[in-house]
C-alpha cells in the first residue's frame, strides 16, 4: 500500500512556521533586554539555540511589561523547530521510490 502524496514538505513547512514562531517569542523576550541594555544585541542572538548563565540571568532581570506576561524564552521550541524543517526538507528532496 504505497500513497502518491508525500508528507515531508506539510513536515518541511510546518517546521518553517515554528521556527518563525521561536525566532518570534525570543524576540518578544529578548527585545526588552536589548533595549533594557542587558545584553547586546549579539550576546542576545547566542540565546535563540542556548541556554547560558548569561540569558538566563537577562531573563530574570525582565519587567513585567511583555505581551501577555511571557518573561522567558526556552532555545528547545527553536531547535525542534530546526529539526522538522530540515528533516521535512531532506526527505522532500530524496527521490522517491517507485
Amino acid at each position: 500500500m504505497t500513497s502518491s502524496a508525500r508528507p515531508y514538505p506539510i513536515i518541511a513547512a510546518a517546521g518553517g512556521v515554528f521556527s518563525i514562531a521561536a525566532l518570534g517569542w525570543w524576540w518578544l523576550i529578548f527585545s526588552k533586554v536589548i533595549e533594557a541594555d542587558y545584553l547586546s544585541v549579539r550576546q542576545a542572538v547566542t540565546c535563540i539555540a542556548g541556554a547560558t548563565d548569561l540569558c538566563a540571568l537577562a531573563q530574570a532581570l525582565c519587567t513585567n511589561d511583555h505581551l501577555y506576561g511571557i518573561r522567558w524564552y526556552a532555545p528547545e521550541a527553536f531547535w525542534v523547530a530546526s529539526s522538522l524543517f530540515v528533516a521535512g526538507a531532506f526527505l522532500s528532496a530524496r527521490p522517491s521510490r517507485a
